[in-house]
């Protein structure tokens, strides 16, 4: 009986060694699953060609979008300077007026983009205007030849 006893006691400390070896490698993978450094080590390539499909795919949508959606437009006459500063005014207070009627924060945001951009894009078309003016020696249709701005 007594060897019973000391061998059941020697299945149960052998037991318990392969069982703490066991734990002590799950413990290992486990911290290792969870270190994201020695993953990003691991598996940095393949997050980045997931990334780079991904931004890849993003701008191929939306320049694809955007060539479908261009439009002609007609050639920009400049006639004055005057008449330019008076379509942006119609501009500012037409998305002023639509500003003031309110409407979602998402709303809001894009008609003051809008505005920023409207003013940014006749700044640039009157510069534009001025120097092909300047390039060209001519006064503008509708401008005064000896009053520049």
């Amino acid at each position: 009986m007594g060897d019973e006893v000391a061998e059941a006691q020697r299945e149960r400390e052998l037991s318990k060694q392969a069982l703490a070896a066991h734990v002590a490698a799950l413990d290992t993978r486990v911290r290792d699953e969870l270190d994201w450094r020695s993953r990003l080590r691991r598996d940095g390539f393949r997050y980045a060609v997931i990334g780079t499909v991904a931004v890849v795919l993003t701008v191929s949508v939306v320049v694809l979008r955007s060539r479908g959606r261009k439009k002609e437009s007609s050639a920009a006459t400049v006639t004055s300077l005057d008449d330019i500063a008076a379509q942006l005014d119609e501009i500012r207070q037409e998305l002023a007026r639509r500003r003031k009627e309110g409407g979602p924060l998402w709303q809001k945001l894009a008609v003051r983009a809008a505005t920023t951009a409207a003013a940014a894009g006749g700044a640039a078309v009157a510069s534009r205007a001025m120097e092909r003016v300047a390039g060209s020696d001519e006064p503008a249709t509708g401008t005064d030849p000896d009053h520049r701005s």
